[in-house]
């Protein structure tokens, strides 16, 4: 498994055992916070769940590069927060940190667990050969704060030899203890938050920053480091001020009585990861609020990717992450796309279903593999969309919230079709119109409206070109018509394809609208989100792909969109 990456080599059960029970039992029993900060396949993580499964469960965090390797982590519902350990500079405080790191090359994720470490122990695995022989400074410099910290080394031969991915090297099992007060000088190197200047323009400025990703990044660790100055300054302070100061942070309202220097310590830690993981979840909730995203992913969409930031949140609010974040997007952009479309579909033709029911808003069509199949006219009418406030005898749009989110979606959908940059909604077409007391024939960017104080909306679309294409992709998406629908022309189709296109649309349509590609979308680069800063991590023949400069037809629209 995995055979591609040189550096996996899971950790025997026997061996994860030893490494556990290296740490002090008290320590183990105590410990509120784990890292695993090479997780692989999730085999130590899985070994510390099993230990915990009858009895309080800490918060287990884990790290891993390799995108494979973190897919099946997040499988088993383990907590992944940063894909790369050494770039990782997330705020949270862990009790333990345990792990099995790349043999080669290990001294550098040991050095840096100690350096996150603000009071715990870690029990790690790195090649003997690291320690015995320490022919580089990073090694030398190891050897030493191995040293200063008074590290347990203990020399282990042939335990990866009945491992899943065997090998005979030699090993060190290495456990760190490193304790610090709460009296101490905490924090070591934590840059004060930064002075704000409350002078004019500041608010402008701050607007600004905060529409891009970098900007969002930069106000997340000021408010981090903010909340951070501010605990260790009460923490400090704590026996002078704790019988007059109460400090809650997020929804946690415990007591701050505490009676023990150590106790402090640990409650200031947990205090400290809670403010954390409430400023983190704040800014990823703000970044699926930026324009770019908002405008272009219906509601449904949205509240999806909100329950997915349930896991999210605790990733480290990062540019790396955010990036990540959106290249996942990237890769499921199209079946985002599609889904949004039929469901949009669904709701115009909703009516359709049912036997027997005269439905003016869809035209029937012998589909594929189907004679149940139909596709949107160029009129629907919508009920259900009373938009007249018949006690103040006037025009709305405050209510009813449900019809204002669907037209809404509506929007959205057909803003996939051509990629406009701005439009003008059906909402804020009828706002305006009400104001003036109109309410027949509005014209949006993609529909002329008119509604009824009966309670129904009628929808044109304005764009032929857009309906065919939102027509042609919930149809595929439904399968009535099939997927590599408009590729080849007509001629060179089979007998039961043509049928379909003959029914659905006219040899001379289609031939007209046969394109060299399957997608109907114009094309959006990972939703417009800091592209440029994204591209670097693309795969280098997706970047050439999406920096591929679009063609045009003589009436200006792009070529390859079927």
């Amino acid at each position: 498994m995995f055979e591609d990456n040189k550096d996996f080599y899971p950790t025997p059960q026997n061996l994860i055992a030893r490494m556990w029970h290296k740490i002090p039992k008290k320590a183990r029993n105590d410990a509120n916070y784990i890292l695993e900060p090479q997780a692989g396949g999730g085999a130590i993580v899985d070994y510390l769940k099993n230990v915990f499964q009858n009895r309080r469960s800490p918060t287990i965090h884990a790290i891993e590069k390799d995108e494979r390797l973190a897919a099946i982590l997040r499988d088993k519902n383990i907590s992944v927060i940063d894909s790369d350990f050494l770039a990782f500079n997330g705020p949270d405080k862990y009790d333990i940190i345990i792990g099995n790191p790349p043999f080669n090359g290990g001294h550098y994720h040991l050095l840096k667990a100690i350096d996150i470490m603000y009071s715990g122990h870690i029990s790690f695995l790195l090649n003997a050969e690291t320690i015995r022989n320490p022919h580089t400074n990073s090694r030398k410099r190891l050897v030493k704060r191995l040293s200063e910290l008074n590290a347990d080394i203990e020399y282990l031969i042939s335990e990866f030899e009945q491992a899943e991915r065997k090998t005979s090297v030699e090993v060190a099992l290495i456990l760190i203890y490193i304790e610090r007060k709460i009296e101490a000088d905490l924090f070591d190197g934590v840059i004060d938050a930064e002075e704000i200047d409350p002078g004019a323009g500041h608010e402008q400025r701050e607007v600004a920053e905060k529409e891009s990703i970098r900007g969002m990044v930069a106000d997340y660790n000021r408010k981090v480091d903010i909340g951070t100055q501010v605990l260790m300054d009460f923490y400090k302070n704590y026996f002078h001020v704790a019988p007059y100061v109460k400090l809650v942070v997020g929804d946690d309202e415990k007591s701050n009585i505490l009676s023990s220097e150590d106790e402090l310590t640990s409650i200031m830690k947990d205090k400290l990861n809670q403010l954390v993981r409430s400023i983190r979840k704040s800014y990823w909730e703000k970044a699926l609020e930026l324009d770019a995203v908002r405008k272009r992913m219906t509601k449904e969409k949205r509240d999806q990717f909100h329950h997915q930031l349930q896991q999210n949140s605790l990733m480290d609010f990062t540019e790396h992450n955010i990036r990540a974040f959106v290249l996942n997007l990237l890769k499921s952009y199209e079946d985002i796309l599609t889904d949004a479309v039929v469901k949009s579909f669904d709701v115009m033709t909703k009516h359709a279903y049912d036997e027997g029911l005269n439905n003016e808003n869809v035209h029937y069509f012998t589909g594929w593999k189907t004679n149940k199949a139909f596709y949107v006219n160029k009129k629907v009418i919508l009920p259900y969309y009373n938009f007249w406030d018949s006690d103040w005898k006037e025009w709305r749009t405050w209510k009813p919230y449900s019809s204002t989110d669907t037209l809404t979606d509506f929007d959205i959908v057909m803003n996939y079709f051509d990629g406009r940059a701005s439009y003008t909604t059906i909402m804020e077409a009828l706002e305006h119109a009400f104001g003036r007391g109109e309410s027949r024939k509005i014209l949006s960017t993609y529909f002329e409206t008119t509604v009824y104080k009966k309670g129904t909306i009628h929808l044109t679309f304005r764009d032929d070109d857009v309906l065919r294409r939102f027509n042609v992709t919930a149809c595929r998406g439904k399968g009535w018509l099939p997927y590599d629908y408009g590729q080849e022309f007509y001629e060179t189709l089979d007998p039961d394809h043509q049928a379909v296109v003959d029914s659905f649309e006219g040899r001379e349509a289609y031939d007209l609208n046969v394109q060299t590609g399957p997608s109907l979308f114009r094309s959006k680069p990972a939703l417009q989100i800091d592209y440029e800063n994204v591209i670097p991590m693309v795969p280098k023949e997706m970047a050439q792909q999406q920096q591929q400069k679009p063609k045009f037809n003589d009436d200006g629209r792009q070529m390859g969109l079927f």
